[in-house]
C-alpha cells in the first residue's frame, strides 16, 4: 500500500484533525508540556464547552491522555504533533518568499534537513539590488565581525572571503570549512595558495573536501546563519541572495547540515 491509498483508506481522520483549528491548536501547545483545561481555553480562547469534544476525539485517538489535572501528549502524540508542526513551519517558509525557494536548486539538501527545513522560518532574505550591489557580502562581514566560531560550506570562493576568513583564524577564532574538490584545486594555487600557508600551522583552522559537488553556500557563527543556494536554471551559485537567520532553531539546523558535510568529507591538503 503506498501513501495515496494510505490516504484514501484514512482520509477522515487526517481531514478531521486538519480541518479542525482546535484541535491543531491543543496538538501544539501540549508539546510545550501539560496544561489544564483552564490554561487550554486560554491558548484556544474558546469555552469547556468547545473544547471538551475536541479533547475527547484525541482522547479517542491516544493522541492525548489526562493525569494530574492536566492534559499531556502521548507518544504518538508526539510524533503527530512534531510532524504537524514541521508542516507549518515549512509552509510558513515558503510562503514568506516564494520567489527565492521556486529559483533556487532545493531538492540538493540531504532528506533530513529537507524534512526539518521549517526551522529556519524566523529568517529573513537578503538580495544585492542596483542601489547597493555590495548587500550579501557586507551581511557576511558583519556576521563573523564578532564571531566566536564560524562553520562554512562553500561552492565558490573569493578573495574578500578568504581575506576575512584569514583575519579571523590570526584572531584564534575557531575556523572550519568545507569545500568541494573545484575549490580545493583553487586553494592549492595562488593567491589562494599564499593565503593558506599564511595560517598552516594555527590548530584552530581546518579545510575539508566534500566528494560530491556542493550547490550550497553555508556559514554559521555561534549567533548567525547565513543560506544560500545554487539557481535552478544554470545550477551555479547564486550570490545575490542569501537567507539570514539568528534564531537557536536556525543555528542548530545550520550546525548539523555543517556537520553532516564535515563528516563525508576528507581533511584538505596542499599536496
Amino acid at each position: 500500500m503506498d501513501t495515496l491509498e494510505i490516504f484514501n483508506t484514512y482520509q477522515d481522520g487526517i481531514q478531521k484533525l486538519f480541518r479542525s483549528r482546535l484541535l491543531l491548536q491543543i496538538m501544539i501547545s501540549l508539546s510545550e508540556g501539560g496544561k489544564t483545561l483552564a490554561k487550554l481555553r486560554d491558548v484556544t480562547d474558546t469555552t469547556s464547552q468547545t473544547l471538551l469534544p475536541k479533547i475527547r476525539f484525541l482522547e479517542g485517538v491516544h493522541y492525548i491522555h489526562y493525569r494530574d489535572d492536566a492534559y499531556y501528549l502521548t507518544p504518538q502524540g508526539k510524533v503527530i504533533s512534531s510532524q504537524v508542526q514541521d508542516h507549518i513551519r515549512a509552509g510558513y517558509l515558503f510562503s514568506k518568499n516564494p520567489k527565492f525557494w521556486s529559483t533556487h536548486y532545493l531538492e540538493v539538501l540531504p532528506a533530513p534537513f529537507l524534512r526539518d527545513i521549517g526551522d529556519l522560518y524566523n529568517s529573513t532574505i537578503v538580495e544585492t539590488s542596483n542601489t547597493d550591489i555590495f548587500s550579501v557580502l557586507e551581511c557576511f562581514f558583519e556576521m563573523i565581525a564578532d564571531a566566536e566560531r564560524i562553520s562554512v560550506v562553500s561552492s565558490f570562493m573569493s578573495h574578500n572571503h578568504a581575506d576575512a576568513l584569514i583575519t579571523k583564524v590570526k584572531e584564534g577564532v575557531h575556523v572550519e570549512m568545507v569545500v568541494n574538490s573545484e575549490i580545493a584545486e583553487e586553494l592549492r594555487k595562488e593567491p589562494f595558495l599564499s593565503k593558506i600557508k599564511e595560517i598552516e600551522g594555527y590548530n584552530h583552522f581546518r579545510v575539508y573536501v566534500a566528494p560530491m559537488p556542493l550547490y550550497i553556500g553555508l556559514t554559521v557563527t555561534n549567533a548567525t546563519l547565513s543560506f544560500g543556494l545554487c539557481r535552478n536554471d544554470d545550477f551555479k551559485y547564486d550570490i545575490s541572495s542569501d537567507l539570514i537567520a539568528t534564531d537557536s532553531p536556525a543555528l542548530a539546523w545550520g550546525d548539523r547540515l555543517f556537520s553532516y558535510y564535515r563528516e563525508i568529507s576528507e581533511e584538505f591538503t596542499i599536496i
